[in-house]
Formats: structure tokens, sequence, C-alpha cells
């Protein structure tokens, strides 16, 4: 009877955990917005771009399994002024189940000299008027750029602030008509 478990288990291939998306291309199109694989969704104000390279850091929840992707963006085709075909490309993942993607899992942060593209995770917040402050995480990771991969970086050069208003705004326009590009 294990033997048959095991061998059902092993057809049905790998959890959603044990998936990797690294590799993976995702396209965004102007009318159409993100295309994601279909179990994952990420909210504007869970990405961030790294400045001065083409990359991002995304949180996504993919089945509500956290995951922290670094991205290499590429234009594919301009279509305007302020319009472009993009292809983002996964280099690098971690997958963080304990964590809840935009809450505990957050890129809501910067590094020195305003860096972006820093992420926390075990994230607790502390309300300060409309804005929450970081109040304590278990750790920080950023986007390397030079070797394509997410690195362990120390709490103390993470500084991080989400504004609740802003993050309902943008969801709220994500779910309209107006897709994110």
């Amino acid at each position: 009877m294990t033997l048959l478990a095991l061998a059902l288990a092993a057809a049905a291939g790998p959890s959603l955990a044990e998936e990797s998306f690294v590799d993976r291309p995702i396209y965004s199109e102007p009318s159409s917005g993100l295309q994601l694989p279909p179990t994952c969704s990420v909210e504007p104000t869970w990405r961030a771009p790294i400045a001065g390279a083409e990359y991002e850091v995304w949180v996504v929840s993919c089945d509500d399994i956290a995951r922290v992707w670094l991205l290499k963006r590429q234009v594919i085709e301009m279509l305007g002024a302020r319009e472009a075909r993009l292809r983002f490309q996964v280099i690098d993942e971690r997958v963080l189940p304990d964590e809840t993607a935009g809450d505990s899992l957050s890129v809501q942060c910067t590094g020195p000299d305003n860096a972006p593209g820093m992420v926390v995770r075990g994230a607790r917040w502390r309300t300060n008027g409309r804005e929450l402050h970081l109040a304590s995480a278990v750790g920080a990771m950023r986007g390397d750029v030079v070797r394509h991969r997410l690195v362990d970086v120390p709490l103390s050069v993470v500084d991080c602030t989400r504004f609740p208003d802003r993050e309902a705004m943008m969801r709220k326009l994500q779910q309209s008509d107006h897709p994110v590009k």
C-alpha cells in the first residue's frame, strides 16, 4: 500500500513548493498585463526595479506559497513612446512557504543610499500614522545583479516603510480594467 502511494505521488509530479520557476519567461503586454503562471499573482507594490540595471525583485504568491524572484527585464518591442512589450526571465528564486507575500515578506524596503531591491522576511510592522514601519524581521535579502542571484544581507542595512493606502489603491487599479504593465 505504501509503494502505491509513493508511486502515485511521484506520478503527480513535484508539489508547488518544490516546483521551480527559474528560467521561465513572463511576458507583459500593454493590452493584457503580466502573463504569470496560472496559479501565481503579484501586486504592483510587490515589485521593485533595481536602479541602473535591467533587473527587478518580485514577491510572488503561487497557490498561497510565497516566493521571491530575481528577474531580468528585456524590451521585446516598443509600441509607442510609453508602451512596450516586455519579457521577464526568472533567474533566481527563493521559496518561503511560511511567509505571506506583501506582508511578512515585503519588497517595500531600501538599502544603503536608498538602493531598491531589498526584501525582508518574517516582517512585523508598527503603525505610524498612515504608514507602517518595520518593527522586526527574521532576515533580509537583495538582488545581486553581478552574481545574478538573491543574496542574504544584514537587517541593519535595510529600511522598510509600507503605505497601506497606496497598496490598496494599486490593488484596486490592478483589479479594474487597467492591467499592470
